[in-house]
């Protein structure tokens, strides 16, 4: 693999040739400028898939805070909430929002909502790296575009349970009008189908079960994985009228993945929409931490947050190679939550 300096949004920085022209949009983040903090130690929970990314931060970050040591126990997103709730950890590293549930634990113990910061977007396609999820149908399917209110219209509990859900909902013409739509998705009892939920439905916690069908990882009878998101596609293979949710690792030529409308235009699934934060199915990565109300952050904790956030910090994003960066919006937006 080639590697070439580029200048870009982030001003000069070492990318690989992979990546093309810089993914963090044509506005400049700002540089990390340092506060001084007391010594101390940083705990963290949560996500394993998050690791390589959190050491480099922790690197650089000690290259200007050297009284500053870290201390990670990454067994797994489901794991991250227990850590901040206990007051073992002082970050939860998590591959999805929290859910309801996990706000009630905190809320609880400490009378608060947990304070998320977005810390980087998922990847493209990078399988157990929080990847935008693509919404397939069939090449034969003449529909060009979704939008996400089609969507919830075609998943969500029907008004009429006797009414059959077919591809006119979505505005099609001709023989697919009354072809009857089976969808495939995610099973909503994992971290990926509860953000597809609460993306599609909102508050409303439900799906048509009468053509919604959910898969979940599992193992074959030789022992290999089989992963929801090519079960997904599997079952949209053999039944080509219907609709599937899973994540590009899996496109086929028999399928093809449909732009997405959100409340602006039908934008394809690309690094340039993710980073944009315009694709309506893209998903973040967070850092959550407990901050009492009316208090402060913690400075230790605020100070390796503001690097995250900062030029330096999202240019090891951009190099570790699967997270994608955080375009400056939305980064000055999670800054200015620490204030």
């Amino acid at each position: 693999m080639t590697h070439k300096r580029i200048r870009g949004c982030l001003g000069i920085v070492l990318v690989t040739a992979t990546y093309g022209t810089c993914a963090l949009q044509q506005a400049t983040l700002p540089a990390y400028s340092p506060v001084a903090i007391q010594s101390g130690i940083i705990r963290s929970w949560g996500d394993d898939a998050m690791r390589s990314t959190m050491t480099a931060w922790e690197r650089v970050f000690r290259s200007y805070h050297p009284e500053i040591t870290f201390q990670d126990t990454l067994l797994g997103t489901a794991t991250s909430m227990a850590g901040i709730i206990t007051s073992t950890s002082d970050l939860s590293l998590m591959g999805r929002p929290v859910t309801v549930n996990e706000v009630i634990g905190f809320e609880w113990v400490f009378r608060v909502k947990p304070l998320g910061i977005q810390v980087m977007n998922g990847s493209l396609l990078a399988e157990g790296k929080t990847p935008a999820l693509a919404v397939f149908v069939s090449r034969s399917n003449p529909l060009h575009q979704l939008s996400m209110s089609q969507l919830a219209i075609i998943l969500g509990c029907p008004a009429n349970p006797k009414e059959p859900v077919t591809w006119a909902i979505a505005g099609a013409e001709g023989i697919w009008r009354n072809k009857r739509i089976h969808a495939f998705v995610y099973d909503n009892q994992t971290g990926t189908g509860a953000f597809l939920q609460q993306a599609i439905q909102g508050t409303k916690d439900c799906w048509n079960w009468e053509i919604v069908r959910e898969f979940k990882d599992k193992t074959r009878h030789d022992g290999s994985a089989y992963p929801a998101a090519q079960q997904i596609v599997d079952a949209l293979k053999h039944d080509l009228e219907g609709l599937a949710i899973s994540t590009l690792s899996y496109t086929d030529p028999e399928i093809k993945a449909l732009p997405l409308a959100g409340p602006g235009p039908a934008v394809p699934l690309t690094r340039e929409t993710v980073t944009s934060s315009k694709y309506p199915l893209a998903r973040g990565v967070y850092i959550y931490i407990n901050r009492g109300k009316d208090k402060p952050v913690d400075p230790k904790v605020k100070e390796f947050l503001r690097f995250i956030l900062s030029r330096e910090g999202q240019v090891l994003v951009q190099n570790q190679g699967d997270f994608l960066p955080l375009n400056p919006t939305t980064a000055q937006e999670q800054q200015n939550k620490l204030e």
